[in-house]
């Protein structure tokens, strides 16, 4: 994505592709390219066609993609009504959810609805809680509209919201019935949240695929420059790797917790300072590189991870330090978080670029001795 100001562009990268993610609650697709907004009719057809949908997106998105939505929904012949969130994780609320639940209830949604989360990370978390909960689960399908949401928050079937104690710490598993991600919807994304998107790339082929960190680093110029066939085929890459550790552990009771590297300090982060002051895959590019720092004066990192991986991160444009930020607040937030496994807090540490283990036995004394050198910058 460009580096400057938002930009109206085709990302013209070939024919929309379709990975299958498979899961216990049924397979469905991830379609994935320009122009791929089309398809939602067709994914609407058959015998699990709705009898009602309901659109749930914010302000922004709406306003640049708005027609865009409305005219695919029109066009599925299924009647369907909206709820409109401000933009920001500070939609992400138990309060913003049951302004979506009463909205569609209202709207005469019963259990052959089908809810539509139209947006960024956030719309996508928030509407899966809702459809999960909406009489005791109705379908939905997630379309991403920023970089972040498609290669993370979209597949899988993680969803939820924030409460003051924690990130996330409220939520099910909900499957979506299908995603789409059209790369067009792109061109309008601000840069400071392509920015943020590029943080759980590299995260994804950090833990997994060394080729594609390569491929990261060679082409990093074409990449910010927005070219479409590099970007198709690496959100490609992402959501086919993103699929396959889904397949394995749905339920993040093993595999699926190496996703989680840099989300450790992370939800920290965000908790303690509010969440929205720094974007979601901000925090994850400071959590990744505090992490590998962490696993190298462990020695279960190589050694020169950390100095690879903050320099990849800062060549996006993506921040690599904590500063003015309490310890103390921090520790409190983390001491909170559901990433915790019998032995004490789980780290994602990489034994090398490209492979991920998981750790919980590392001591609060270690780690948080390491904590306080990071934030002084030390």
């Amino acid at each position: 994505m460009p580096s400057g100001k938002r930009k109206k562009v085709k990302n013209r990268g070939g024919e929309p592709r379709t990975v299958r993610v498979r899961s216990t609650g049924g397979n469905y697709p991830a379609v994935i390219g320009s122009g791929s907004l089309s398809r939602l009719p067709l994914l609407l057809k058959g015998k699990r066609r709705p009898s009602r949908l309901h659109l749930v997106s914010d302000r922004n998105v709406l306003r640049h993609h708005g027609e865009a939505i409305r005219k695919q929904l029109r066009r599925t012949g299924i009647p369907f009504s909206e709820t409109v969130l401000a933009p920001g994780e500070g939609s992400k609320t138990m309060e913003q959810m049951q302004r979506i639940l009463r909205s569609a209830v209202r709207s005469g949604c019963d259990r052959n609805s089908c809810m539509i989360a139209f947006g960024g990370g956030v719309v996508g978390d928030i509407t899966g809680y809702a459809a999960a909960s909406l009489l005791r689960g109705v379908e939905f399908i997630q379309v991403p509209a920023s970089l972040l949401a498609m290669v993370d928050a979209s597949v899988g079937g993680k969803t939820g919201v924030n409460i003051p104690e924690g990130k996330n710490l409220a939520g099910a598993f909900h499957q979506p019935r299908a995603v789409i991600m059209d790369l067009d919807l792109l061109g309008t994304l601000p840069a400071r949240q392509a920015r943020a998107g590029w943080a759980e790339i590299i995260k994804t082929a950090a833990i997994r695929d060394l080729r594609l960190l390569s491929l990261i680093e060679r082409e990093r110029e074409a990449l910010l420059a927005g070219s479409p066939p590099l970007l198709a085929k690496v959100v490609e890459r992402c959501v086919r790797i993103k699929a396959e550790v889904v397949e394995e552990d749905e339920r993040e009771s093993g595999l699926r917790m190496i996703l989680n590297f840099g989300h450790t300090l992370a939800h920290g982060i965000e908790a303690a300072q509010g969440y929205g002051r720094l974007l979601h895959g901000e925090a994850v590019a400071v959590g990744m590189v505090f992490a590998a720092r962490l696993g190298e004066r462990l020695g279960v990192t190589r050694e020169a991870t950390a100095d690879r991986l903050e320099a990849l991160l800062a060549a996006f444009g993506l921040p690599v330090h904590l500063s003015k930020l309490s310890c103390s607040r921090i520790l409190t937030a983390m001491g909170r978080d559901k990433k915790r496994g019998p032995r004490g807090l789980r780290w994602v540490f990489l034994s090398r670029p490209g492979e991920a283990l998981v750790r919980d036995d590392v001591k609060p004394a270690a780690w948080q001795a390491e904590l306080k050198k990071f934030i002084q910058g030390k």
